[in-house]
């Protein structure tokens, strides 16, 4: 059993998304704190003009390094008019926002009290468009070893899960220790190119952007044929089990 272990991300990109599709469990991590400029609160996005844009959930920053994402309080409700202003400003035009736009409305119209709780309806809308039912365990909901940090966390989270192969960013080489998987345990890295599409109004591709780039240019279906075309054509690179 294929495990992928990350943080959420407000509407992900496609590369998180062909991880935790090529997974049979995801452990999404909503225990750890959040970085300024990592891809949880926020994620990027075209303008109409081909330029793109950050848009961001606000937090409240009293303290916020001492809370998980999970308990994170959003600052100001106005977020959800400002994103669908955006959206419906920078995407009316593109050949699937008709399809698209009525569910991210949805979305936007509910008041969500934490980061977490908004990354994570986010997620589970991105799941369905793009066709994942990779099962989802959240991190605060195990039990395992909260002492424990960075690669032992990554191993704590992979047994507890019931896994017996991790599937890993190739950032992760970094701070894993992969002497310590064997014995029934194998390591492989995501192979990941990004995918080409055309994307409306933009003088060039540009790669990267969240998913609702992808479903607003492509649709629901040709979103789910992107994703399981890209699946196919990539491996990944394994360290098996001893």
């Amino acid at each position: 059993m294929i495990v992928s272990i990350h943080q959420p991300s407000y509407f992900p990109w496609l590369g998180l998304l062909h991880k935790i599709h090529a997974s049979d469990v995801y452990v999404l991590m909503d225990e750890v704190q959040l970085a300024d400029r990592a891809f949880q609160h926020r994620n990027l996005f075209m303008l109409a003009n081909g330029k793109t844009k950050f848009l961001t959930i606000p937090f409240a920053r009293k303290d916020y390094r001492l809370a998980p994402l999970s308990d994170l309080k959003i600052a100001d409700d106005g977020w959800r008019e400002d994103h669908r202003q955006f959206f419906r400003n920078n995407y009316r035009k593109h050949p699937a926002f008709g399809q698209v736009m009525p569910q991210v409305e949805s979305y936007l119209a509910v008041s969500y009290e934490t980061v977490g709780e908004a990354v994570a309806a986010s997620m589970r809308l991105a799941f369905d468009w793009f066709g994942i039912t990779t099962r989802v365990l959240r991190q605060s909901e195990l039990d395992y070893d909260r002492t424990l940090a960075r690669g032992s966390l990554i191993l704590e989270l992979i047994r507890v899960s019931g896994a017996d192969t991790y599937l890993s960013g190739t950032g992760a080489k970094a701070y894993l220790d992969e002497s310590l998987f064997g014995n029934g345990l194998s390591l492989e890295y995501q192979d990941f190119e990004h995918p080409v599409y055309g994307q409306y109004g933009a003088p060039e591709f540009v790669a990267g952007l969240s998913c609702l780039d992808v479903l607003f240019n492509l649709g629901a279906d040709g979103a789910r044929h992107l994703l399981a075309a890209d699946i196919a054509l990539q491996g990944s690179n394994s360290l098996p089990a001893a």
